[in-house]
C-alpha cells in the first residue's frame, strides 16, 4: 500500500531533472537483426522458439539498472537464477537503504542513467519507473531495442496470455521500447446513488469527451442536489490531456527537438479546462474542504484498490466510468505502465535478457508480486479478482478503513474487467515538461495571464529543455 500511495503522489508532485544527450552506436550480434526484424522477402516474420537460444552452460550476467531495489525485483532475480544456474541477475541500484531520495540525489540518478543509456555502455536492462527520466530522448537516440520484434518472432511468447492491448498501446513511435509488467487505469469513480436520483443515463463509450462531461455535469447540477460535480485541481485534468499519446505526440517531437505548446491545440486545452471551473462544473479542492461530489477522479491500481476506493468515496453505491478524452477521435480507457523495462541496444546478452523479461511476465512471478498493480499476465490478474471476491485478501473496509467490511461480488467488478480490456490510451509522463506546464499554467487558471501568453512562455521553456 505504501508503494501505491507513493506512485499516486508521483503523479502530483515530483522533482525536476537534469539530462544530457549524446550519440549511441549500435552493434550487431548473433541474436535478432534489429534492422530487418527477421522478415523474409515476402515480409513474413520467421518465427522460432527463442528460449532455445538462451545459453544453458556458459556463465552469463544480466545487469539491470534501477533506482531502488523493490522486493519484487529481488525476488524475480532469485527465482530466475534458480531456474538458470549459469545466469546471474545483477541489480545495480542507485539508492541504498530505505527512506526517500533528495532532489540532489534524483538529479544525479537521472544524469548518470542518461549518460549510461546514451553511451551504450550501461546495463543490459533498465527499469524506468521514475518519471523524471527523459525516455523520449533515449528512444530518439536509438538507445533501446524494439521489443516487439521478439514478441512477433518468439513462438514461446503466447500473446493470448497477456493483455496485448496494454503492450500494443505502450508503443512509442511505432516501437515497443519500454515494456510495462504492470499497469494502472485512469478512471472516474461515480456517486451512482446521487446520479440515479437525477434520472440521467451516462454513456462513457460514445463521444465521452470533456465537452460531453461538461454537458452531463450541467444537467446533474440542474436536476440534482449536490453543489459540486467533481473536486480536482486544474492540473489534475490538464496533465492527462497533455500526456495522452494522442496529444503528446502532436505537442512534442523529441527527435527533432521541437515543441508546439504555442499551437491552437494546447491553447484550446487550457481554455477548455478553465471553462469547466468558470461554469462551476469543477471545483479545486485546494480552495476549501472536501465536499460530496458526483465524481472523483482517481487512478485504479487493482481489483482490491477499486473496491476500497469505491467504499471510501461513495459508501452508498459507486460505479466506475472511463476518464474523458480530449476529442471525439479518442475512445477507450487511459492507462499508465509501471515496472517498465527497456533493453540496451548494445547489450551482449539480448537473448538472455529477453528470456528474463518473459519470466517477469509469467503467471509464477506476477502472482507473487506485492506491487499492488494490475499484472499484464491475464491469468495472474484473474486470480487476484477471484481472491478479492472470495475474501482471500486482507479485509477491505469503507470509511477510510474504519467502516464495515466491504462485500465484493463478481458483478461489481465486471465494469473494471471491461475497462481493462478497453485500455488503449497510454499516459506518457515527462516530469520536466509536466513541471513547466504546472508552474506556468497556474497564472492562467488564476486569471493573471492570458492563455496565449502562458502558452508562449511554456513553449520557450520546453524548447530550452529539449535543446539542453
Amino acid at each position: 500500500m505504501k508503494r501505491i500511495m507513493s506512485l499516486m503522489m508521483s503523479l502530483i508532485t515530483m522533482f525536476s531533472l537534469f539530462a544530457c544527450s549524446s550519440g549511441v552506436t549500435q552493434k550487431d550480434d548473433n541474436n535478432i537483426s534489429e534492422q530487418n526484424h527477421s522478415k523474409n522477402s515476402n515480409n513474413i516474420v520467421n518465427r522460432e522458439d527463442l528460449s532455445l537460444k538462451v545459453s544453458k552452460d556458459e556463465k552469463k550476467t544480466i545487469t539491470i539498472s534501477v533506482l531502488g531495489k523493490h522486493p519484487d525485483f529481488v525476488l524475480a532475480a532469485k527465482e530466475y537464477e534458480k531456474k538458470h544456474p549459469n545466469i546471474t541477475i545483477e541489480l545495480k541500484s542507485f539508492a541504498s537503504g530505505g527512506g526517500g531520495i533528495s532532489l540532489l540525489q534524483l538529479e544525479k540518478y537521472v544524469s548518470q542513467t542518461t549518460t549510461e543509456v546514451l553511451s551504450g555502455k550501461g546495463a543490459d536492462l533498465f527499469i524506468l519507473n521514475d518519471q523524471s527520466l527523459p525516455i523520449d530522448r533515449y528512444i530518439a537516440k536509438n538507445a533501446f531495442v524494439d521489443l516487439n520484434q521478439y514478441i512477433e518472432k518468439d513462438t514461446s511468447f503466447e500473446k493470448s496470455q497477456y493483455y496485448m492491448n496494454i503492450l500494443e498501446h505502450s508503443k512509442i513511435n511505432g516501437g515497443l521500447y519500454v515494456l510495462p509488467t504492470h499497469f494502472s487505469l485512469g478512471a472516474l469513480i461515480a456517486n451512482q446513488e446521487a446520479i440515479s436520483k437525477t434520472g440521467l443515463q451516462i454513456d462513457d463509450h460514445q463521444n465521452w469527451t470533456w465537452s460531453r462531461f461538461t454537458e452531463i455535469s450541467k444537467e446533474l447540477k440542474s436536476k440534482g442536489t449536490l453543489d459540486t460535480v467533481m473536486q480536482v485541481t486544474p492540473e489534475g485534468i490538464l496533465n492527462p490531456l497533455v500526456f495522452s499519446n494522442e496529444n503528446y505526440d502532436k505537442l512534442v517531437d523529441t527527435e527533432k527537438k521541437e515543441a508546439r505548446f504555442d499551437s491552437p491545440l494546447f491553447i484550446d486545452l487550457l481554455k477548455r479546462v478553465k471553462k469547466m471551473y468558470d461554469d462551476g462544473v469543477l471545483s479545486d479542492y485546494q480552495l476549501g474542504v472536501q465536499k460530496t461530489t458526483y465524481f472523483t477522479s482517481s487512478p485504479i491500481y487493482s481489483a482490491k484498490d477499486y473496491a476500497m476506493r469505491s467504499a471510501i468515496y461513495y459508501q452508498n453505491g459507486a460505479t466506475i466510468y472511463d476518464f474523458p478524452h480530449s476529442s471525439e477521435k479518442e475512445m477507450g480507457v487511459t492507462f499508465s505502465g509501471y515496472d517498465q523495462y527497456a533493453m540496451n541496444a548494445n547489450s551482449t546478452v539480448k537473448m538472455e535478457a529477453w528470456d528474463y523479461l518473459k519470466f517477469l511476465l509469467s503467471y509464477e512471478v506476477q502472482t507473487q508480486s506485492i506491487s499492488g498493480m494490475f499484472p499484464v499476465n491475464i491469468a495472474a490478474n484473474e486470480k487476484e479478482f477471484s481472491d478479492v471476491i472470495e475474501g482471500k485478501v486482507d479485509n477491505i473496509k469503507g470509511n477510510g478503513g474504519k467502516g464495515s467490511t466491504v462485500t465484493v461480488s463478481e458483478a461489481s467488478l465486471e465494469p473494471l474487467k471491461q475497462m481493462i480490456s478497453e485500455a488503449n490510451t497510454q499516459v506518457r509522463w515527462n516530469e520536466k515538461i509536466r513541471t513547466i506546464i504546472e508552474e506556468e499554467a497556474n497564472s492562467y487558471f488564476k486569471g493573471q495571464k492570458s492563455a496565449e501568453s502562458v502558452a508562449d512562455i511554456i513553449q520557450n521553456r520546453v524548447m530550452t529543455y529539449l535543446n539542453e
